[in-house]
């Protein structure tokens, strides 16, 4: 999650600022602190909580599988035993792995555009992150959070 967060960081500040082009007057800035926005937006929180039980599921197999292994009573039922749920591991991690990154790609770009409509309707040149701002912007976090939820209700 703190991983996700720095990458939604820099992505946001990327994506804000190649946005706008060169010709841009000099004008306001907003700023948004992109930890809260993914903390308080509902989607974000129900990935999350997807996530973790997913991720729950899997360690849970993985102490089945470790039980059935130390109950082996031959060395070749033993490797049969770990080649079996090692190929199963596997399939899961990749599943979950797809899944995690499908699903935050989709909440990042849902934000994203937000802070891009955002930005556009109160006319700000650039948004950055606010933890990457020390004075000055206008903070949008409230207004994004809000909106996010809202239209999720939809």
């Amino acid at each position: 999650m703190k991983n996700f967060k720095l990458f939604i960081s820099f992505m946001a500040a990327l994506l804000v600022l190649s946005s706008f082009s060169a010709q841009a007057k000099s004008g306001d800035f907003g700023v948004v602190d992109l930890s809260k926005v993914v903390d308080n937006y509902t989607e974000a929180q129900k990935v999350s909580a997807d996530l973790k039980v997913k991720e729950t599921d899997i360690q849970k197999f993985l102490l089945d599988a470790q039980k059935k292994v130390k109950a082996a009573k031959t060395p070749l039922e033993k490797k049969n035993l770990e080649e079996k749920f090692g190929e199963e591991f596997n399939i899961k991690r990749k599943a979950f792995i797809k899944e995690q990154t499908e699903k935050w790609e989709k909440i990042e770009n849902t934000i994203f555009a937000e802070i891009e409509e955002l930005s556009k309707r109160k006319k700000f040149e650039m948004v950055f992150n606010k933890q990457s701002v020390i004075v000055g912007g206008t903070d949008i976090t409230e207004e994004l959070i809000k909106k996010l939820n809202q239209k999720a209700k939809k």
